[in-house]
Protein backbone atom coordinates (compact mmCIF):
# COMPACT_ATOMS: atom_id res chain seq x y z
CA UNK A 1 0.00 0.00 0.00
CA UNK A 2 2.75 2.46 0.96
CA UNK A 3 4.72 1.54 -2.14
CA UNK A 4 1.70 2.24 -4.35
CA UNK A 5 1.17 5.56 -2.59
CA UNK A 6 4.80 6.55 -3.10
CA UNK A 7 4.55 5.63 -6.77
CA UNK A 8 1.38 7.70 -7.13
CA UNK A 9 3.05 10.68 -5.46
CA UNK A 10 6.03 10.23 -7.78
CA UNK A 11 3.82 10.32 -10.87
CA UNK A 12 1.88 13.32 -9.60
CA UNK A 13 5.18 15.06 -8.85
CA UNK A 14 6.35 14.51 -12.43
CA UNK A 15 3.06 15.78 -13.89
CA UNK A 16 3.02 18.90 -11.71
CA UNK A 17 6.68 19.55 -12.55
CA UNK A 18 5.79 19.65 -16.24
CA UNK A 19 2.77 21.89 -15.71
CA UNK A 20 4.93 24.46 -13.90
CA UNK A 21 7.83 24.02 -16.30
CA UNK A 22 9.90 27.19 -16.66
CA UNK A 23 8.89 28.10 -20.25
CA UNK A 24 5.16 27.73 -19.54
CA UNK A 25 5.27 29.85 -16.39
CA UNK A 26 7.33 32.46 -18.24
CA UNK A 27 4.81 32.58 -21.08
CA UNK A 28 1.87 33.05 -18.71
CA UNK A 29 3.70 35.81 -16.84
CA UNK A 30 4.64 37.68 -20.01
CA UNK A 31 1.06 37.55 -21.26
CA UNK A 32 -0.32 38.95 -17.99
CA UNK A 33 2.20 41.78 -18.15
CA UNK A 34 1.31 42.48 -21.78
CA UNK A 35 -2.34 43.11 -20.91
CA UNK A 36 -1.27 45.38 -18.07
CA UNK A 37 0.52 47.76 -20.45
CA UNK A 38 -1.36 50.58 -22.13
CA UNK A 39 -2.11 49.93 -25.81
CA UNK A 40 -0.12 53.03 -26.80
CA UNK A 41 3.15 51.82 -25.24
CA UNK A 42 5.74 51.71 -28.09
CA UNK A 43 6.92 48.26 -29.19
CA UNK A 44 4.47 46.63 -26.78
CA UNK A 45 3.55 43.67 -28.98
CA UNK A 46 7.05 43.41 -30.44
CA UNK A 47 8.59 43.20 -26.98
CA UNK A 48 6.07 40.58 -25.91
CA UNK A 49 6.65 38.50 -29.05
CA UNK A 50 10.43 38.57 -28.70
CA UNK A 51 10.20 37.73 -25.01
CA UNK A 52 7.86 34.82 -25.72
CA UNK A 53 10.25 33.50 -28.36
CA UNK A 54 13.35 33.57 -26.17
CA UNK A 55 11.74 32.85 -22.79
CA UNK A 56 9.16 30.27 -23.79
CA UNK A 57 9.33 28.88 -27.34
CA UNK A 58 13.07 28.20 -27.67
CA UNK A 59 13.53 26.82 -24.11
CA UNK A 60 10.42 24.64 -24.57
CA UNK A 61 12.15 22.90 -27.49
CA UNK A 62 14.27 21.10 -24.90
CA UNK A 63 11.17 19.02 -24.09
CA UNK A 64 11.87 17.15 -27.32
CA UNK A 65 14.76 15.53 -25.49
CA UNK A 66 12.20 13.59 -23.47
CA UNK A 67 12.01 11.34 -26.52
CA UNK A 68 14.03 8.30 -25.40
CA UNK A 69 16.93 7.00 -27.41
CA UNK A 70 17.67 3.39 -28.23
CA UNK A 71 20.84 2.00 -26.71
CA UNK A 72 23.40 1.17 -29.38
CA UNK A 73 24.14 -2.38 -28.20
CA UNK A 74 20.83 -3.77 -27.00
CA UNK A 75 18.64 -1.53 -29.19
CA UNK A 76 16.38 -1.19 -26.20
CA UNK A 77 15.03 2.12 -25.04
CA UNK A 78 17.34 3.84 -22.58
CA UNK A 79 16.30 3.98 -18.90
CA UNK A 80 13.91 6.81 -18.03
CA UNK A 81 16.48 8.25 -15.61
CA UNK A 82 18.92 8.74 -18.51
CA UNK A 83 16.27 10.40 -20.66
CA UNK A 84 15.25 12.71 -17.83
CA UNK A 85 18.84 13.68 -17.07
CA UNK A 86 19.55 14.46 -20.73
CA UNK A 87 16.45 16.63 -20.94
CA UNK A 88 17.43 18.58 -17.80
CA UNK A 89 20.89 19.26 -19.17
CA UNK A 90 19.59 20.37 -22.56
CA UNK A 91 16.93 22.52 -20.93
CA UNK A 92 19.64 24.37 -19.02
CA UNK A 93 21.74 24.75 -22.19
CA UNK A 94 18.79 26.12 -24.18
CA UNK A 95 18.00 28.66 -21.45
CA UNK A 96 21.63 29.72 -20.94
CA UNK A 97 21.91 30.50 -24.66
CA UNK A 98 18.40 31.83 -25.36
CA UNK A 99 18.02 34.30 -22.47
CA UNK A 100 21.10 36.49 -23.13
CA UNK A 101 20.35 36.62 -26.86
CA UNK A 102 16.77 37.60 -26.09
CA UNK A 103 17.95 40.39 -23.81
CA UNK A 104 20.22 41.80 -26.53
CA UNK A 105 17.42 41.66 -29.12
CA UNK A 106 15.03 43.46 -26.76
CA UNK A 107 17.67 46.15 -26.28
CA UNK A 108 18.13 46.55 -30.02
CA UNK A 109 14.42 46.99 -30.76
CA UNK A 110 13.95 49.27 -27.74
CA UNK A 111 11.22 47.10 -26.26
CA UNK A 112 9.28 48.24 -23.17
CA UNK A 113 11.47 48.22 -20.06
CA UNK A 114 9.29 45.64 -18.32
CA UNK A 115 10.08 42.95 -20.91
CA UNK A 116 13.75 43.83 -20.87
CA UNK A 117 13.80 43.67 -17.07
CA UNK A 118 12.03 40.31 -16.95
CA UNK A 119 14.45 38.88 -19.50
CA UNK A 120 17.38 40.15 -17.43
CA UNK A 121 16.01 38.45 -14.32
CA UNK A 122 16.11 35.13 -16.16
CA UNK A 123 19.68 35.82 -17.30
CA UNK A 124 20.66 36.61 -13.71
CA UNK A 125 18.97 33.51 -12.32
CA UNK A 126 20.69 31.23 -14.84
CA UNK A 127 24.07 32.76 -14.00
CA UNK A 128 23.28 32.34 -10.31
CA UNK A 129 22.33 28.70 -10.80
CA UNK A 130 25.55 28.06 -12.72
CA UNK A 131 27.61 29.47 -9.86
CA UNK A 132 25.63 27.72 -7.14
CA UNK A 133 25.68 24.40 -8.95
CA UNK A 134 29.47 24.43 -8.83
CA UNK A 135 29.11 23.69 -5.12
CA UNK A 136 25.49 22.74 -4.47
CA UNK A 137 22.60 21.58 -6.64
CA UNK A 138 19.71 24.06 -6.79
CA UNK A 139 16.27 23.57 -8.30
CA UNK A 140 15.68 25.28 -11.63
CA UNK A 141 11.96 24.45 -11.44
CA UNK A 142 11.61 26.22 -8.09
CA UNK A 143 13.59 29.16 -9.45
CA UNK A 144 11.43 29.27 -12.57
CA UNK A 145 8.28 29.62 -10.48
CA UNK A 146 9.50 31.82 -7.63
CA UNK A 147 10.86 34.52 -9.96
CA UNK A 148 7.65 35.16 -11.93
CA UNK A 149 5.53 34.89 -8.78
CA UNK A 150 7.77 37.48 -7.09
CA UNK A 151 7.46 39.77 -10.12
CA UNK A 152 3.67 39.52 -10.22
CA UNK A 153 3.35 40.19 -6.49
CA UNK A 154 5.77 43.10 -6.88
CA UNK A 155 3.56 44.68 -9.54
CA UNK A 156 0.05 43.62 -8.49
CA UNK A 157 0.36 43.45 -4.70
CA UNK A 158 -2.17 41.59 -2.55
CA UNK A 159 -4.30 40.42 -5.46
CA UNK A 160 -1.38 38.27 -6.65
CA UNK A 161 -0.40 36.82 -3.27
CA UNK A 162 -2.38 33.55 -3.78
CA UNK A 163 0.21 32.72 -6.43
CA UNK A 164 2.66 32.10 -3.58
CA UNK A 165 1.00 28.69 -3.26
CA UNK A 166 2.68 27.70 -6.53
CA UNK A 167 6.10 27.83 -4.86
CA UNK A 168 5.57 25.15 -2.16
CA UNK A 169 3.55 23.13 -4.71
CA UNK A 170 6.54 23.15 -7.05
CA UNK A 171 8.90 22.27 -4.21
CA UNK A 172 6.70 19.34 -3.22
CA UNK A 173 6.47 18.16 -6.83
CA UNK A 174 10.24 18.26 -7.35
CA UNK A 175 10.88 16.33 -4.16
CA UNK A 176 8.22 13.75 -4.99
CA UNK A 177 9.55 13.44 -8.54
CA UNK A 178 12.94 12.73 -6.94
CA UNK A 179 14.50 15.61 -8.84
CA UNK A 180 15.64 17.62 -5.81
CA UNK A 181 15.76 17.73 -2.04
CA UNK A 182 13.80 20.28 0.01
CA UNK A 183 16.92 22.38 0.61
CA UNK A 184 17.73 22.45 -3.11
CA UNK A 185 14.25 23.74 -3.95
CA UNK A 186 14.47 26.40 -1.23
CA UNK A 187 17.81 27.67 -2.53
CA UNK A 188 16.50 27.81 -6.11
CA UNK A 189 13.38 29.70 -5.05
CA UNK A 190 15.25 32.20 -2.85
CA UNK A 191 17.84 32.90 -5.55
CA UNK A 192 15.18 33.64 -8.14
CA UNK A 193 13.03 35.80 -5.85
CA UNK A 194 16.00 37.92 -4.73
CA UNK A 195 17.39 38.39 -8.25
CA UNK A 196 13.95 39.32 -9.58
CA UNK A 197 13.28 42.01 -6.98
CA UNK A 198 16.79 43.46 -7.31
CA UNK A 199 16.54 43.72 -11.11
CA UNK A 200 13.08 45.32 -11.01
CA UNK A 201 14.22 47.90 -8.45
CA UNK A 202 17.38 48.68 -10.42
CA UNK A 203 15.22 49.27 -13.50
CA UNK A 204 13.31 51.89 -11.55
CA UNK A 205 10.10 49.97 -10.97
CA UNK A 206 8.31 50.37 -7.69
CA UNK A 207 5.88 47.98 -5.95
CA UNK A 208 2.40 48.36 -7.39
CA UNK A 209 3.64 50.32 -10.43
CA UNK A 210 4.02 48.89 -13.92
Amino acid sequence: MQQNLRRAYHIVGIVVSQIVNVPFVAGATLTLLLFSLRPDVPQRLTGWGISMLFLMVIPALSLLFYIPRREAISRRLEPWSSTEKRQRVMSFVFMAVSYPIGFVVLKLVQAPAIFEAIMLTYVGVVLGLILINLFFKASGHAAGVAGPVSALIFFYGLIATPLIALIPLTMWARVRAKGHTVSQTIIGALLSAVVTVIVLVLYGFRPGQL
